[in-house]
């Protein structure tokens, strides 16, 4: 329950139930274990029960636990021990003393309504937002009116990186895709993300304005933009302009409810495609999570099998996806804009991911290379799409953010090396001459952010005027103190 609520989105009706089953097939086989092994040895039994609860512990929630995961391989272990020896005197506790076992119940009924109490709360959404005339929910975004309307398509890649990143971060000359993009669209230099991970990144983009998006934070309410759970302030100018507005992943990574204020939000169809299980390495020492159920989920076998039964459809390429709701989006009449997230190439994925362990950085670099030819493949289907179907549209690319070579490392040993590794994106617009007069006058000479990049297209689409009442001094996020978190000291071209 302690996983649940701190990721309710990410589950879905099938994840629970599976794991559920799950779960009581795992507990059931665990008792009768200790009592074939150890049927007249209470201590032994006690032990073994332990030692099968500990395991529990272990793959129901602390391989999905930062700070665990985190420590050195010896941290782990000696955390493991110390919980099987605690959980050991706990059971212990309970075969010696008859009151203890009368009021174990009453405790763990508790325990129960806290979590659940918890999880209740944690499910709060913005309140109704009656904005002034001629303004957005945020305060500092007004309504503007466009001359033009094309269809818009915002498309984030999963650390999605300039060649001079590539190069000085990941000692690549360059992939298939930087060829992609240097054929077709115009880069911009100096682009950042304004979030290190991909929710506040997209989050903030729909909020349009950093200000209202930390003041969102604050509400707990940061991640509801992209679900239309909370009204953005990006979308809603579209809206204002006759669009239909519709976010897209390949998952329920972003929530599992649409909200009323946003017309679509699409997921991939195929249900094993989605949920809690999507960044879990069944390859890795995590495989036994959730009692081995994302082990089955991403099995090749059970998947074919799945599909093969009719229980689930066979599933899209993201691409694919992305561009038949593209082409249904245009059949609609009136002008479309989306904002897609694609995960490719593809961060770090372990947060034990330590640049210095002998061997881990060349498997990711290799990695990134393997998958940056999916990455080209699938902006080749996009352009290829746009020239023959929608040659007015305006597609603007980006990075979420970055590959995250730095996740062992902290902002005190190398600030250049975390701030552009994390933040550090390709941003490029296609075709590479659209908005040029806009884009040729940008907020700052020296960078741009995504953020700033969905207002330079809002000023080419109603002709020079800009979205912002007062225009914001862009700084990189917290934790990032306030003295160190100017954009312009992380230059990297």
């Amino acid at each position: 329950m302690l996983t649940y609520s701190s990721a309710a989105t990410e589950f879905t009706s099938i994840d629970l139930v599976a794991i559920a089953m799950l779960v009581v097939v795992v507990l059931g086989g665990e008792f009768i274990i200790a009592y074939i092994v150890a049927r007249n040895n209470r201590v032994v039994k006690n032990l073994i029960l332990a030692g099968f609860t500990t395991l529990n512990i272990l793959y129901l929630n602390l391989v999905l636990n930062d700070v665990f995961i985190s420590l050195p391989g010896y941290g782990q272990l000696l955390a493991l021990l110390i919980s099987l020896f605690i959980i050991n005197v706990f059971m212990n506790m309970l075969d010696e003393n008859p009151l203890f076992r009368k009021v174990l119940p009453a405790i763990f009924l508790f325990a129960i309504a806290v979590v659940l109490a918890q999880i209740l709360t944690s499910q709060v959404t913005l309140p109704e937002v009656q904005a002034e005339t001629g303004k957005t929910s945020a305060k500092n975004i007004k309504l503007v009116d466009f001359k033009v309307k094309p269809n818009v398509y915002f498309i984030a890649f999963d650390s999605l990186i300039p060649k001079v990143l590539l190069k000085k971060n990941l000692g690549l000359e360059t992939t298939d895709y930087h060829e992609v993009l240097g054929a077709h669209f115009r880069r911009f230099r100096n682009f950042f993300s304004d979030g290190d991970l991909t929710k506040p990144s997209l989050n903030s983009l729909l909020a349009l304005d950093l200000g209202h998006f930390n003041d969102a934070e604050l509400a707990r309410n940061k991640d509801n933009y992209f679900t239309g759970l909370a009204p953005s302030p990006l979308f809603e100018i579209f809206q204002h302009n006759g669009y239909e507005t519709t976010t897209l992943y390949n998952s329920f990574y972003f929530g599992n409810k649409q909200g009323p204020y946003i017309d679509n939000y699409r997921v991939n169809s195929s249900i094993l495609n989605s949920g809690v299980c999507e960044f879990i390495d069944s390859q890795s020492w995590r495989k036994p999570t959730f009692m081995g159920y994302c082990a089955l989920l991403k099995s090749w076998k059970v998947r074919t099998a799945l599909v093969n039964l009719g229980v689930i459809e066979q599933e899209k390429e993201e691409s694919d996806f992305l561009i038949d709701h593209m082409r249904t989006g245009m059949s609609k009449g009136n002008p479309q804009v989306f904002l897609a997230y694609l995960w490719s190439p593809g961060h770090t994925i372990a947060t034990t991911f330590d640049r210095k362990t002998e061997g881990a950085f060349e498997k990711y670099q290799k990695r990134y290379v393997k998958r940056s030819k999916t990455t080209a493949l699938e902006i080749n289907k996009i352009i290829r799409f746009i020239e023959k179907e929608d040659p007015e549209a305006i597609v603007f690319v980006f990075g979420d953010h970055g590959p995250y070579i730095s996740r062992r490392d902290t902002f005190e040993e190398n600030r250049v090396f975390f701030i552009q590794d994390r933040f550090g994106v390709y941003g490029g617009i296609y075709p590479s001459d659209r908005c040029a007069e806009s884009f040729d006058e940008p907020y700052n000479n020296d960078f741009m952010t995504i953020v700033q990049g969905a207002h330079l297209i809002i000023r080419c689409l109603t002709g020079g005027t800009n979205a912002f009442i007062t225009r914001e001094e862009y700084r990189l996020p917290s934790p990032i103190p306030k003295e160190l978190n100017r954009y312009e000291d992380y230059l990297y071209e």
